[in-house]
């Protein structure tokens, strides 16, 4: 009776260990954009704000680059990848949270033509990769000072770029 007992705590303490996973990393946000098959890390994110639109509405720009690329006061330099994205809200005092779709006019929650992604572009020889958005959608996410930034663009040729980041966004 006792090895019977011992076997059933070993069963029940098995089957309770077993189910437990560590944490499911899938769900992190992996700070990266993938096209045309090939995946691009993205380290640092920046914030514009631009400025009031004339009809009520509030621009504010993004900029997520790569490890090769940085903020030149204001400018960026260096080589490396870039998502771009033209935001427009309604609110004067921050980017907010929520998702913005593909828009041709400024409206609140709009992203708008002029967005763009740089592949492998040197910005002092503006040679590289340029993939003009034409369609998507970008989600923001805003958890205090941190923001989740994802997208889905359609760009020149049609293909699909598509991509996540998540941290604080420095001020240009």
């Amino acid at each position: 009776m006792k090895n019977l007992f011992f076997a059933l705590i070993a069963m029940v303490a098995f089957t309770v260990f077993s189910g437990c996973n560590k944490d499911d990393d899938d769900t992190a946000v992996k700070n990266e954009f993938t096209y045309d098959g090939n995946t691009y890390d993205l380290v640092k994110g920046y914030l514009n704000d631009v400025g009031s639109n004339l009809n009520g509405t509030h621009d504010f720009d993004i900029y997520l680059t790569s490890s090769g690329l940085s903020n030149n006061n204001g400018t960026i330099t260096g080589t490396g990848d870039l998502i771009y994205l033209d935001l427009n809200t309604n609110s004067s005092t921050g980017l907010e949270a929520g998702t913005y779709n593909w828009a041709n006019t400024r409206t609140a929650f709009s992203i708008v033509p002029g967005s763009q992604a740089y592949v492998d572009y040197n910005f002092a020889t503006n040679l590289g990769t340029t993939l003009t958005a034409t369609a998507g959608t970008v989600d923001v996410a805003i958890n205090g000072m941190e923001t989740t930034i994802t997208f889905n663009l359609t760009v020149s040729g049609g293909k699909t770029l598509t991509g996540e980041w998540k941290g604080v966004l420095e001020d240009i």
